[in-house]
């Protein structure tokens, strides 16, 4: 028998199961319970699938640098949305990784090239 696998994405579900009521996530003066949190990570991990996006080709089938997930831009401020969108593209097997919101035209235009991001969370104002 090999190791047992779990994501991240399957531990918040296994907690949230056990304590949907409990608060969960606390940004200044916004709670969220976990089966709020669960809610809104599984409505934006629905959102991406819709949108073609998820696991394309699997690990076994990769060489060591080689990604077969589509890459998302977490483009936000510090917030409890930073870590719905994470939890989120962890459900959808999409691969977040994170976009300073300090960076210059230039450097985001450097990092969401190289990158291949086939998608962005951004705030909106």
């Amino acid at each position: 028998m090999g190791p047992v696998q779990f994501s991240v994405a399957d531990v918040h579900e296994a907690i949230a199961a056990t304590r949907p009521d409990e608060v969960c996530l606390v940004h200044r003066d916004r709670r969220l319970t976990w089966a709020e949190l669960t809610d809104r990570t599984r409505r934006l991990a629905n959102h991406l699938i819709e949108q073609g996006l998820g696991c394309h080709t699997e690990r076994g089938q990769l060489q060591g640098h080689e990604s077969g997930q589509d890459h998302l831009a977490i483009y936000l401020h510090n917030g409890t949305e930073y870590l719905e969108a994470m939890l989120g593209a962890f459900k959808a097997r999409v691969a977040p990784f994170n976009v300073n919101y300090r960076y210059v035209a230039e450097e985001l235009h450097y990092l969401l090239s190289d990158s291949l991001a086939t998608a962005a969370v951004v705030h909106s104002r």
